[in-house]
């Protein structure tokens, strides 16, 4: 355990974060920024109940997000993501997600992306 977290959010606050996003106004992101996600080094950690039959999985990656906003702020996140998947109806759904940035000072003036 890191013992820090910036957010420790649950499906309540999620959806209304992504209520107030979908008003259309945000002082943090008027005008919207632009932003890139990439993701590597994907890896399975665990398969339940086993690797060819599962229904629910545990995942890690490396992620870097660069985010730019009006003329001269650029930003770029860099970290670990643990993701806890598991199929429903076919499709794959995240029941938790945890994210570790490298960075222990953040310079972005808000945290309005998705990692």
């Amino acid at each position: 355990d890191y013992g820090i977290s910036w957010f420790n959010e649950d499906k309540w606050t999620v959806s209304k974060r992504v209520e107030q996003i979908l008003t259309g106004v945000h002082y943090a992101e008027e005008p919207l920024s632009r932003t890139t996600h990439m993701i590597t080094n994907v890896q399975v950690q665990t398969a339940l109940p086993s690797v060819e039959a599962a229904d629910e999985i545990t995942t890690s990656c490396r992620f870097l997000t660069y985010l730019n906003r009006v003329e001269y702020e650029t930003y770029f996140f860099v970290g670990k993501r643990y993701d806890r998947l598991k199929k429903v109806g076919g499709e794959w759904k995240v029941l938790h997600r945890r994210i570790i940035l490298d960075q222990n000072v953040l310079q972005a003036k808000n945290l309005s992306t998705f990692f």
